[in-house]
């Protein structure tokens, strides 16, 4: 029989040791330095934008419109997604205005709307870089 524990993640206690490690190395770094630094944040707004991209379809729209406008099939056949699936996708981040769109006739073209993306996605590839 196999017990539980609190760190269940099936790392062998790798992931509590790097909790410590982490939390020893903030106690040494100069967190009130930090903290004025940042300055007062926009909480809403924040949570907002991340709860948008919290989802992996919709992060992976985003990095394929960082490059430049996209029709919702070419979106849908680059993910191998289904086009409605895509354009419920786009439809939430139309309403987080991180997307906007516009019509050529039938086709209808989505580009990135908010340069916070811009400066956002640099920072996701370099801590979660593909290896």
């Amino acid at each position: 029989m196999t017990t539980t524990s609190d760190n269940d993640s099936g790392l062998g206690g790798q992931a509590l040791r790097d909790d410590q490690d982490f939390l020893e190395i903030q106690s040494e770094a100069s967190v009130p330095d930090q903290r004025a630094a940042l300055g007062e944040i926009d909480v809403e707004g924040a949570t907002l934008f991340l709860r948008a991209l919290s989802n992996q379809n919709r992060l992976a729209l985003v990095k394929e419109l960082i490059t430049g406008e996209r029709t919702v099939s070419e979106l849908a056949d680059k993910l191998k997604m289904r086009q409605p699936a895509v354009s419920q996708q786009l439809a939430r981040l139309r309403e987080s205005g991180i997307v906007e769109f516009r019509r050529d006739g039938k086709t209808v073209y989505y580009r990135i709307a908010s340069a916070r993306i811009e400066h956002f996605l640099p920072l996701l590839q370099q801590h979660f870089p593909i290896d």
